[in-house]
């Protein structure tokens, strides 16, 4: 390390016993120093009050406490950059936080200072504030995380939850697809937010103030399938309105149709669809002449469609005609680390801001959360969270498992491997001492699992608490030294 970083370096690490920290002791402005790896240097008085930190925070890394540390401060630890955006805390405490990088002669970074104020600010003074940050924009690139409005009421790659690296990944890519013409083929479970991404790469690409078109495949009925996409004119079968339609394809001109679950086109369907993605050209129920649409297209499926082309279900060219950009958007539980931000959007859009503020998720619930599949991916998440939050007394402020409904341990003990059955020894054991092995094996497994969490253990089991606690000590594993 060069000697002017060690010098500043060492100044910083002696900033909290200097007489500049009196003076940052005087401000209602909250003031923290970090260091070039993301650790607590000094906190005043406003910042530990503001987020209701301890006041032995020294040395605690910005992650043990802040929900929000990768998007903040180690963001501008990796980019050298200011960043703003607001500040969450594990005990669901928030605030508005700027961060600067600080940096030595030679450039290297030693340091980071936060400076937060409160959300309790007032609104006209938040719109002051705002407006400041926007002609801040407007003159330099000073700010990493710019504050953006939507387009319109999609989503955006900003509004979309989530700071994991592979949803950080999937973001960067997405981007850089958006700007191109090609067709983009989104792959992901049901329940990962196909159409939310769709949406993104819309408002990232050039057609973004033209229209964007959703169709669902599937719940097309079949026999008005062409009809829905491609349109119609007036008189081309029974029963159509005077005047005709346009189809989906029409309507999407100049801007972008998604077709989600693409895979559930018939063949028949597949095989005009390539037509229109080859020449542009609409074939229009009993429309004379030609007609085009310059559209992009952006399909989703949550099939294998290359199983489904060897199957025989899908036409290989169509499929090598849409998989030029492929985005693959990642199930939740490839995610984890997402969960703590996608749950304080989901308890701020059911309870609204004001009850969401007094509404913590306890960290046995966060351990519960870890060990699930989610199947259903982030529905299922909103879905639980749901049912959680209406189970919530109105005097009470801390979700725990015991919100949870019954499908979520039921799912939860379908996950936990089956005891392999051990060899009997060679004296043969008897069944009560053979049924005993097996108990003891399926409480070891449960406890593993919920790393030695009682309560979720017994949920897990299916059994009460107290009697976890009895078989506990029926087996000797109350001990720690018995946990094996």
């Amino acid at each position: 390390m060069p000697q002017d970083t060690l010098n500043t370096a060492a100044a910083l690490e002696s900033l909290a016993v200097s007489d500049y920290a009196k003076v940052f002791e005087m401000l209602h402005t909250g003031i923290a120093v970090m260091s070039a790896t993301g650790a607590f240097l000094y906190c005043n008085r406003a910042f530990l009050d503001m987020f209701n930190l301890p006041s032995d925070i020294r040395g605690k890394h910005i992650s043990e406490y802040f929900l929000t540390g990768e998007r903040g401060v180690m963001t501008t630890i990796r980019t050298r950059k200011p960043t703003f955006c607001t500040s969450l805390t594990t005990t669901n405490a928030q605030g508005i936080s700027f961060r600067y990088p600080l940096l030595d002669s030679k450039g290297k970074l030693f340091g980071v200072v936060v400076e937060s104020i409160s959300p309790g600010i007032g609104a006209e003074r938040m719109r002051k504030l705002l407006e400041t940050i926007d002609e801040l924009e407007e003159k330099s690139n000073y700010f990493e995380q710019k504050v953006r409005k939507k387009t319109g009421s999609l989503y955006t790659f900003d509004s979309i939850i989530g700071e994991s690296s592979p949803i950080m990944a999937l973001k960067n890519k997405g981007s850089r697809f958006a700007v191109s013409s090609e067709p983009i083929l989104l792959l992901g479970e049901s329940g990962t937010g196909k159409e939310l991404v769709a949406q993104a790469l819309h408002s990232a690409s050039r057609r973004a103030s033209k229209p964007f078109v959703t169709v669902n495949c599937a719940a097309l009925p079949q026999d008005l399938m062409e009809a829905e996409l491609f349109g119609y004119e007036s008189g081309a079968f029974t029963g159509a309105k005077s005047g005709g339609i346009k189809g989906k394809f029409e309507l999407a001109d100049t801007g972008t149709i998604f077709l989600d679950e693409i895979g559930e086109l018939p063949l028949s369907m597949q095989a005009k669809l390539l037509r229109v993605l080859e020449s542009g050209e609409i074939q229009k129920l009993a429309h004379r002449g030609q007609l085009h649409s310059d559209f992009r297209l952006i399909a989703a499926t949550n099939r294998n469609l290359e199983q489904c082309v060897e199957e025989g279900t899908f036409r290989e060219d169509l499929y090598h005609r849409l998989n030029i950009l492929e985005l693959t958007i990642p199930p939740l539980r490839e995610r984890l680390g997402d969960i703590p931000l996608l749950a304080r959007h989901f308890i701020e859009l059911h309870a609204g801001p004001r009850r969401a503020r007094e509404i913590r998720i306890s960290n046995e619930l966060y351990r519960a959360f870890g060990l699930y599949p989610w199947h259903g991916n982030i529905r299922e998440l909103k879905n639980v969270l749901t049912y959680a939050l209406f189970c919530l007394e109105e005097d009470e402020h801390v979700l725990s498992v015991r919100h949870l409904p019954e499908r979520f341990f039921r799912e939860l003990r379908n996950e936990q491997p089956e005891p392999e059955p051990k060899e009997p020894h060679p004296d043969n054991l008897n069944m009560n001492q053979a049924s005993a092995q097996a108990e003891r094996k399926a409480l070891l497994a449960a406890l593993s699992g919920t790393k030695y969490n009682k309560t979720l253990a017994a949920r897990v089991l299916g059994i009460s608490r107290n009697k976890l606690y009895k078989k506990m000590r029926e087996f000797d594993l109350l001990s720690p030294l018995n946990k094996k």
